[in-house]
């Protein structure tokens, strides 16, 4: 018995998201733009360098439960955006939020988190050619980043911060820190290390990711799908940041 093939497509979804560029009320994103690492549009533009209580909206643009608290120092709008092949990636680091040690560090509060379980990305990076050590903490986790004498322009690709050693700093432009395996339905980011006139801790956005559903974790995920007998693949790629 001979059993037809069907043609079949499949477009997988997406894990939900909940996006946020601090923007300066300048550099905005465009709703369809999806910066970053995780691929998600309707990012959530904030202007100001603090701000209280603030809702914010997911992937879909749908209002959650989720709030946030900032303050930090100033807002800035002209660093040196990075120089990725995602445009709007690069629009993220032109604008952002940052600390001294005379007035106040970062700090950004979480609440009402809408996902049992979720990633939580924070694109924090110096942009200078001090190399002097910078933080951001979740409490429990300490990433420790430096500039290694580059400002954020010289960043062809986002690079991830995975030091949790002080003295010994992740080294490089454009980086980002990822808070993984997150449960609670609060979280609150501080940052350390900033000089007042010599090195500044910029955040320039972060993004929550669900993962009580799959996500893309390589440049591309293949799989398998089994229909009236046929076999096919369906793929998604990640951003290309």
């Amino acid at each position: 018995m001979l059993v037809g093939f069907l043609g079949l497509t499949v477009s997988p979804s997406l894990a939900a998201s909940i996006g946020v560029n601090f923007s300066g009320g300048v550099h905005t994103i465009a709703a369809s733009d999806s910066p970053g690492i995780v691929p998600a549009i309707n990012w959530n533009d904030i202007a100001g360098a603090s701000g209280t209580n603030i809702t914010l909206n997911d992937d879909t643009a749908t209002a959650t439960t989720a709030q946030l608290t900032f303050t930090a120092t100033g807002v800035y709008n002209l660093f040196s955006p990075t120089n990725t092949s995602n445009a709007a990636t690069n629009t993220l680091y032109r604008s952002g939020i940052y600390g001294d040690n005379a007035t106040r560090e970062v700090s950004i509060s979480l609440s009402g988190i809408p996902y049992s379980s979720y990633d939580l990305y924070v694109f924090a990076s110096a942009d200078t050619t001090a190399t002097n050590q910078l933080s951001i903490s979740n409490g429990t986790t300490t990433f420790y980043y430096a500039s290694g004498g580059q400002n954020n322009l010289g960043a062809t690709a986002l690079l991830q911060t995975t030091s949790t050693t002080s003295g010994s700093p992740t080294t490089g432009p454009g980086q980002y820190q990822l808070f993984s395996g997150l449960t609670g339905s609060s979280v609150t980011l501080t940052t350390g290390g900033s000089i007042h006139n010599v090195i500044s801790n910029n955040v320039f956005g972060f993004q929550i990711v669900n993962t009580a559903q799959p996500v893309p974790e390589s440049s591309m995920i293949m799989g398998l799908v089994f229909f009236g007998g046929g076999l096919f693949a369906v793929s998604r790629r990640k951003n290309q940041n």
